[in-house]
């Protein structure tokens, strides 16, 4: 019992090299030239885009958007590619028969939300720019998010770089966790081993 703690802080160094190693075979391709694509754009996380619109200060746009099913998930996000801090834009969401699912104001970039849709039917998104100044806005949905393109293309950025990533730091977090873990052991069986010791010449 008393190689425990060594046993697990081994375990925990090889957790580390583990994630050393996921991460030095991801991040090569930042200097290989691949960097303008290591990371996803936010268009890539969608399976539908839209063409970029500009809608100038104090006018609307309407993103119209069918889904084939009821109660499914529909991820939706408004991107302002040309985005200053000064933007503001208000969104609402409305069916054909004036229905309103929804309205947000937001003034950063990239704004993105989901909800389950009750029916098949055309969802409208109208987009205002409240703020001073033309904006160029592109709408970007996907249905059933867990099964989008994102997660499920192997060779799309999130999979190929994001995850990868992500284990790696998972595996690094849990690996210092364990060292930690077998050099507290370590210390515990050692006072043990001397205490006991110390208790056959009393």
């Amino acid at each position: 019992m008393k190689k425990r703690g060594p046993i697990i802080a081994i375990a925990g160094a090889i957790m580390i090299a583990m994630a050393a190693s996921i991460a030095y075979s991801v991040m090569p391709k930042i200097s290989s030239g691949e960097g303008a694509d290591f990371f996803p754009s936010p268009e890539s996380l969608f399976d539908s885009v839209s063409d970029k619109i500009e809608i100038d200060a104090g006018n609307t746009y309407t993103f119209s958007h069918t889904v084939g099913a009821a109660q499914v998930p529909l991820m939706w996000g408004v991107h302002v590619t040309d985005y200053n801090p000064d933007d503001n834009v208000g969104i609402s969401i409305t069916n054909i028969f004036g229905d309103k699912f929804g309205s947000f104001v937001d003034n950063d970039p990239i704004f993105i939300k989901s909800f389950n849709v009750p029916k098949a039917d055309t969802y409208n998104f109208n987009i205002a720019n409240n703020g001073k100044e033309p904006i160029t806005v592109i709408m970007l949905f996907t249905e059933n998010p867990e099964q989008s393109k994102a997660l499920t293309d192997p060779n799309s950025p999130f999979v190929k770089n994001i995850l990868p990533l992500a284990e790696s730091g998972f595996l690094l977090i849990i690996g210092v966790i364990v060292i930690i873990s077998g050099a507290i052991l370590s210390v515990l069986d050692w006072r043990k081993g001397k205490n006991q010791s110390s208790g056959r010449y009393i």
